[in-house]
């Protein structure tokens, strides 16, 4: 509504052709992006805060961190963990040990090895930027994530010989 006249306006937030259903168009299908998105499972996120949920604090701080910074897509966010422990702030061991149990409980997904490097990108089940339609492909491969998280294995201990 306009205030000095009194007029009431309509604003076209998509051109026509991009308001008529057809056979790619999923509903929540932004197109043309007006701006960058992500469809996250609400569920999961209520699950995932919990203070039994098997999480801490830094873990779903690296969570959300993947989320904003991630490309769109199934692209892996190319990022070490001490870029991101510069961008953040928690160590660069605490980042190492949150990605692992991301990765562990299925919130994170191995996508890319580059030497002894690894790269990970949200799980779509989980979270997606991009359109909804391939985030209904994309979720057809993937794992379910796991809440509570699971615990992480125990690592061998070498034995010490005796003196």
């Amino acid at each position: 509504m306009n205030r000095a006249t009194g007029e009431v306006m309509q604003l076209d937030l998509f051109g026509e052709e991009e308001a008529k259903p057809g056979p790619d168009k999923i509903r929540y299908d932004w197109n043309p992006h007006p701006g960058r998105h992500v469809n996250v499972s609400k569920t999961l996120m209520r699950k995932l805060w919990r203070k039994d949920s098997g999480y801490d604090q830094n873990d779903r701080d690296i969570f959300g961190f993947y989320l904003a910074h991630s490309p769109d897509g199934a692209e892996p966010l190319r990022m070490t963990f001490k870029e991101i422990s510069e961008t953040l702030g928690p160590a660069q061991g605490i980042v190492r040990t949150s990605v692992e149990k991301l990765h562990l409980g299925g919130l994170l997904l191995e996508a890319e090895r580059f030497g002894r490097m690894r790269f990970y990108r949200v799980n779509p089940r989980a979270g997606y930027d991009g359109p909804a339609k391939k985030q209904v492909d994309a979720t057809k491969e993937a794992r379910f994530p796991v809440v509570p998280a699971p615990q992480t294995p125990a690592k061998p201990t070498r034995k010490r010989k005796a003196a």
